[in-house]
């Protein structure tokens, strides 16, 4: 088996966690199959002259405490001194995450997984908008009179979301008897100067919320995080419980809506999030879920990952 040069872009070691982490995950896989790795923190990418490059280390992860040992000091590289480039960066996508989009898209050899230009032209909550037929009804403003009257256009329930963040955070239920909406507004919006996504609230989400893990466009896996008491978020990052789940017929059919599109756009890792009929966001930055489907029983789909990278386009 040919062994590969890997960086990975991602958030600094110390939040890694050992017994969730997909970025983790997918590294242990590699280092089994011979690979190297390289950690690269996203201050660290550079452009000399027309040349992208970073400051990179070559590193082992491990299921230990601390999770990881260097190999080797740190190294001034070009990027396409690599195989393969991930890019597991956590939201928000801000100044520092456009700009290294921009630097990743100059690699002339390198594969950057997921493609940076669709990264950077498609933020996941901007990017489900293409499949607004599979959506429920949703609504992006920084204005506080519409996001009332897209609620009460709706049914008198919404939820409330940031552009920029992921794992549940800063989400909101809202609904017409509030008496804190106007207050819950100023603070999502930043008093009208941030822009936020609100959906028709699905009740469906008692049930709970569905993560489907796409690789290459197509479905290997998925587990429904269900919320737990009054919490209105199954997210495993605020709490939410997680059981094994099969796609259902109309689940499938969601995904195959989709993956072609995915393919098209080199999105290659996609967590897609589904509450009842509907789609509600299409994860690409850094999805999460593939050690809790296969703790849960599902597929190794680190192991599905590199096997068919070879194939990604």
């Amino acid at each position: 088996m040919k062994s590969f040069k890997i960086a990975i872009l991602m958030d600094p070691l110390e939040t890694v966690h050992i017994d969730k982490d997909t970025t983790f995950a997918l590294a242990l896989e590699a280092q089994e199959r011979g690979h190297e790795i390289w950690f690269v923190h996203i201050n660290d990418l550079m452009m000399r002259d027309t040349a992208p490059c970073c400051y990179a280390r070559k590193i082992q992860f491990k299921r230990a405490d601390p999770c990881f040992e260097w190999l080797a000091p740190q190294e001034a590289l070009p990027l396409d001194s690599f195989d393969y480039i991930l890019v597991r960066k956590d939201p928000p996508f801000d100044e520092r995450y456009f700009f290294a989009t921009h630097f990743l898209s100059l690699c002339r050899s390198a594969l950057v997984v997921n493609r940076p230009a669709s990264l950077r032209e498609a933020p996941e909550k901007i990017y489900s908008l293409n499949f607004s037929a599979v959506m429920p009804q949703t609504l992006i403003t920084c204005h506080g009179d519409e996001i009332r009257q897209f609620m009460h256009d709706v049914g008198g329930e919404i939820i409330v979301k940031p552009l920029n963040r992921c794992g549940g955070a800063g989400v909101i239920y809202l609904h017409t008897a509030d008496k804190n909406f106007n207050s819950l507004i100023e603070m999502s919006t930043n008093e009208g100067e941030e822009y936020i996504m609100a959906q028709r609230y699905l009740p469906e989400i008692r049930q709970g919320d569905k993560r489907v893990i796409l690789i290459n466009g197509k479905a290997e896996g998925a587990i429904l995080r269900v919320p737990t008491g009054d919490e209105h978020r199954g997210n495993i990052h605020v709490g939410g419980s997680v059981i094994y789940s099969e796609l259902t017929v109309r689940d499938q059919w969601l995904v195959d809506q989709i993956g072609p599109k995915l393919k098209e756009d080199g999105l290659y890792l996609v967590g897609l999030d589904i509450i009842g009929d509907y789609i509600t966001e299409i994860n690409v930055t850094s999805p999460t879920g593939i050690q809790e489907i296969k703790n849960l029983g599902g597929l190794d789909i680190a192991k599905i990952f590199w096997d068919r990278l070879p194939d990604f386009k």
